[in-house]
């Protein structure tokens, strides 16, 4: 049977993701940390400006590029908080969450055998596409020892006549890491000289603690090699939501516009409606989940440096540590065994890296008692094991 399935298919990989969700169907005993998405419910008003558009009927089809009325919202919120100018009718395309974004991006642009240059480690949906898509990822390794930012001598090493498209995260997902506005620049200045397309997938950009996110897009003359990609999933609680935006220049984006149309005829229509409300609406709830959110990381750093059981890099952004082990066990098994000794849940390093052995990335969107009690369990479970 096998072989009637097509090429791209057969070249995914299996998902680690997937993997650890069946280990934990139908477990209730288990605290999860492996999760990764806000364990806040969708602020109030959000929610009621969607049953508001139900009520009245805004349940039909909308136009494939998404409801001008969220495009002109997003343009507001662009030129508001990231300085970056575009125009909601030809430059800003609504998606199917930054998933859909990330897509639509890297099927306009990426031909069989073309190279991309896919940050490790990071989200594997990145990697997964550029193969579904036909082209080669290669991978910009970025090491604990230089905070998981980008080499950027290592980075124009790679680059040759075969790379199309540079992908780059910040806030990181799993690391936290925030890539400073000097490094971003000159990735901008590197996409400008070899004629590429630089990918900034910033969905976790308001959720920043020691240093501020800068939005590459704000230097207006990399608009013909720059892709913006946002969501509200992270921002607003609203994973469940699927509403996610890309902002570039207007051919690039009539190009995503063509691939995200033969994906899904358009997006949610209420949904759409929703996300309005939280663009132009009080901010305040997201304040507040990001204080909340410092306030896990602190408590969960502090309490994985007790156990001289990891090496611990303070994130500074998203709501992930990435710790190392320092026992004599690899990551695959080491979550088996927190999920069957420890009864935590976390999910290993090698679902986000090609050397992710010696690591884990741990999410505390979960409540400060949870996140306590899941430390103490961790604990006991690390304390059999031997430092290697």
């Amino acid at each position: 049977m096998e072989g009637k399935f097509s090429e791209r298919v057969q070249r995914l990989p299996p998902s680690k993701f997937a993997e650890i969700r069946r280990l934990m169907m139908e477990r209730t005993d288990v605290i999860r940390l492996e999760l990764g998405e806000p364990d806040f419910d969708t602020p109030k008003h959000i929610k009621e400006a969607a049953i508001k558009a139900i009520k009245e009927g805004f349940t039909h089809y909308t136009s494939s590029e998404g409801l001008l009325e969220l495009r002109e919202a997003v343009a507001r919120k662009l030129k508001r908080e990231n300085r970056i100018e575009a125009d909601p009718e030809t430059e800003i395309l609504i998606t199917d969450g930054g998933f859909g974004a990330v897509f639509a991006a890297i099927q306009a642009l990426v031909d069989h055998g073309d190279e991309v240059l896919v940050p490790d480690p990071a989200w594997p949906r990145y990697f997964e596409n550029v193969l579904l898509a036909g082209g080669i990822p290669k991978c910009i390794f970025m090491t604990e020892e230089a905070g998981f930012l980008p080499d950027m001598d290592a980075l124009r090493k790679q680059v040759n006549e075969r790379t199309k498209l540079v992908i780059l995260n910040t806030p990181s997902n799993p690391t936290g890491a925030v890539i400073p506005k000097k490094t971003l620049e000159e990735v901008g200045d590197l996409a400008v000289e070899h004629d590429l397309i630089l990918l900034l997938d910033e969905v976790y950009e308001r959720i920043v603690y020691e240093e501020k996110h800068f939005s590459l897009a704000s230097h207006s003359n990399l608009k013909n090699h720059l892709i913006t990609v946002n969501s509200l999933s992270k921002t607003y609680a609203m994973t469940g939501w699927r509403v996610g935006y890309a902002v570039s220049h207007a051919n690039i984006v009539k190009a995503m516009g063509k691939v995200s149309m033969y994906v899904n005829a358009c997006r949610n229509s209420f949904a759409q409606k929703a996300a309005v409300s939280a663009l132009d609406g009080s901010q305040d709830c997201v304040e507040s989940m990001v204080r909340e959110y410092r306030r896990r990381r602190d408590l969960m750093i502090d309490r994985l440096k007790e156990m001289d059981a990891f090496s611990v890099t303070k994130p500074k952004g998203a709501f992930y540590v990435y710790p190392r082990i320092l026992l004599d066990i690899e990551s695959p098994d080491f979550v088996k065994q927190l999920i069957e000794k420890a009864k935590v849940s976390v999910m290993p390093g090698t679902t986000f890296s090609a050397k992710g052995e010696k690591y884990v990335r741990i999410s505390y969107a979960n409540s400060i008692e949870n996140i306590s009690e899941a430390m103490n369990r961790v604990q006991r479970v690390v304390s059999q094991h031997t430092i290697s």
